[in-house]
């Protein structure tokens, strides 16, 4: 079974995906679509480009390798640096097929032939603050990028895209969630329902 979350960036998607995956152990799989994320083109500064746009991520590869999981068969998941901004040549991630596959990711309900794969899908909901403190949280500590560029990026780009693209979202998924990992009723019907759908 293909479960997607999708959310804005900070909406704590991650946050819900690892909490049904410590909870489902070995019979899921887990995958984010930050993996995804094309190159950056040559001679183009990162602030320059929409990390949070469709055009930014490589579907055709997510959807070939959702179909192959799918299939019951293992990928070779891509290896993307934050740092470079680019996948690392020759490392890969060997994913393995379960009952269950997590893919989450800002843009996991955006495409047409991508919806089709998923047999439940999750929309996280959380408040555009806090969303924002979050992004600045992770991207100072995990990915070296100074506030300033990250407020810079939050209004050139992020803002926007969420407003057009991954907000929308919402009205394709089964299930929206407020407050993501925080919510602990609705976390624990999600993960009732897949073990009954496992079963």
């Amino acid at each position: 079974m293909m479960l997607a979350i999708a959310g804005g960036s900070g909406s704590g998607k991650t946050t819900v995906a690892n909490r049904l995956s410590e909870r489902l152990k070995e019979h899921c799989t887990l995958l984010s679509m930050d993996s995804y994320y094309v190159d950056l083109p040559p001679g183009i500064n990162p602030g320059d480009f929409n990390f949070d746009a469709p055009t930014a991520f490589d579907f055709g590869l997510l959807i070939k390798d959702l179909i192959e999981l799918k299939a019951g068969r293992p990928i070779r998941m891509p290896s993307y640096s934050f740092i470079t901004y680019r996948r690392e040549p020759g490392l890969f991630t060997e994913v393995k097929p379960n009952p269950i596959v997590i893919v989450e990711g800002i843009l996991v309900l955006y495409d047409p032939e991508l919806r089709k794969i998923f047999d439940f899908s999750i929309y996280v909901e959380t408040q555009d603050d806090e969303r924002l403190l979050r992004r600045i949280e992770r991207d100072m500590v995990e990915r070296q990028r100074s506030i300033e560029s990250i407020i810079r990026q939050y209004r050139r780009f992020v803002a926007p895209a969420y407003r057009s693209f991954v907000e929308p979202q919402k009205h394709y998924a089964d299930i929206i969630l407020p407050s993501g990992g925080y919510n602990e009723p609705g976390l624990e019907i999600i993960y009732n329902a897949l073990v009954q759908k496992m079963r």
